[in-house]
């Protein structure tokens, strides 16, 4: 579906850079020695150890171009003389343990006194295998996607460019057995790529988590947790973690900074509006409603598209845990159910529980499910491009939430949820 109006800003295209020329007439030999002057004095400034360029390396060095992070709370990126330092410090929930990864330049040598448990990775990379479609998305916006050679659970990938490499056959199969969380690593397949880095992300449950192993078998192993920040912001910001492995810090600087800007203006135009329609979200999975905590993204993104979120007062960054009965009582007369699982119909939802009937949203016809972008083989886009396009998932909700502002928006991944025989409904969209 193509989507136009202010509402779908794209990425594409590139600033052209910008020279400016400044005149300066010397009216006299007097003039001509001030201005020379205030110049040295201008230098010494800016090389001065206490200013704010050299504080951060200035735009010298192995590493020019120096990423800054405004809304990503998992990671942090520091730049030195001879080598770029990251740190994940929350790579799951509750995660005790934290990674550190020196990159160094190739041919380069390692500094002197790093931490013992550092991993000492050569950028930029060349060859990289992804264990899941967290961050799959950065590669091609930062114009690296040809550097990746193995991907575990292929028929998953919506990304048209990976798409297309793996159509020819430039990118392998390295799942080994399972699906979904329990889906393995194939390390034959590993050490026949020969990857620089394996990108993977955590859990904390020793069954499902593929780093470990990797580990142990000498892979370079970088865990990502995106997944884990409280803010859609954040989320999209792991493109500077990817960029960095790859020198790309200024292209991301350049994507994030508009991506980010677009963002903000849409919050913006929908903060003081007095009617907030009342929203819940989920589906119960073996009884038990699993409901995004008032602290996470998932509310963030409620919040910035004008709703009303109906357990925004909650402070959980998380799910909470609640019972079918719970949901029921406080969500009965919500005005709209946003991603309801896996469903693709009103009736998909009855079968699961005809108690369903009894909310108002679903009466007046009024559920969106997320999953308008399914690959063949049934990986979600919404959890793939989505992570790297909040603006884009931002003007979905505000089409739904105020379609008078959106007019001209065309639904990108989320879709008003059909019965699959003719329903009367009491309201339009």
């Amino acid at each position: 579906m193509k989507a136009s109006g202010a509402f779908y800003p794209t990425l594409s295209g590139r600033r052209a850079g910008q020279r400016v020329s400044h005149a300066f007439p010397a009216k006299s030999l007097w003039g001509v020695k001030l201005l020379l002057a205030a110049a040295g004095l201008l230098f010494c400034f800016a090389a001065s150890p206490f200013s704010p360029s050299a504080a951060h390396g200035g735009e010298s060095g192995p590493f020019p171009h120096k990423a800054q992070l405004r809304h990503a709370e998992g990671f942090t990126l520091q730049y030195h003389d001879t080598h770029k330092k990251i740190q994940v410090l929350n790579p799951w929930r509750g995660a005790r343990v934290t990674f550190t990864y020196i990159l160094i330049p190739r041919g380069g040598t390692p500094p002197e006194n790093i931490p013992s448990d550092a991993m000492v990775v050569e950028i930029p990379l060349e060859r990289v295998v992804l264990g899941s479609t967290t961050v799959i998305t950065f590669f091609p916006m930062l114009g690296v996607e040809d550097s990746l050679v193995g991907f575990s659970g292929l028929k998953l990938v919506n990304t048209p460019e990976v798409v297309e490499l793996i159509g020819q056959g430039k990118i392998q199969e390295v799942s080994a057995a399972g699906e979904g969380m329990t889906r393995q690593l194939n390390q034959e397949m590993l050490f026949v790529l020969q990857p620089d880095l394996v990108m993977v992300h955590g859990t904390g449950i020793p069954q499902f988590d593929t780093h470990p192993k990797l580990l142990e078998a000498g892979f370079n192993t970088g865990v990502a947790g995106n997944y884990m920040e409280s803010s859609p912001l954040g989320r999209a910001e792991w493109i500077k973690f990817v960029a960095a492995f790859f020198n790309k810090e200024r292209k991301a600087e350049e994507l994030f900074s508009r991506m980010e800007a677009r963002y903000q203006a849409q919050a913006e135009a929908v903060r003081g509006l007095k009617e907030r329609p009342t929203v819940f979200c989920g589906i119960p999975l073996q009884s038990t409603w699993y409901m995004p905590g008032g602290s996470g993204y998932i509310a963030t993104f409620l919040r910035d598209a004008g709703a009303d979120y109906l357990w925004s007062e909650d402070d959980t960054r998380g799910n909470m845990a609640l019972s079918v009965e719970n949901v029921l009582e406080r969500a009965k007369d919500a005005d709209v159910w946003i991603n309801p699982g896996a469903a693709g119909t009103m009736d998909e939802l009855l079968g699961v529980d005809e108690r369903f009937s009894l909310f108002r949203a679903f009466q007046r016809g009024r559920v969106y499910n997320n999953n308008a972008r399914i690959s063949p083989g049934g990986g979600n886009d919404y959890w793939e491009t989505g992570v790297g396009r909040p603006d884009l998932v931002l003007a979905d909700l505000i089409r739904i939430f105020h379609p008078h502002l959106a007019p001209s928006h065309e639904l990108h991944w989320h879709q008003r949820l059909p019965w699959q025989r003719e329903k009367p409904r009491r309201e339009k969209p």
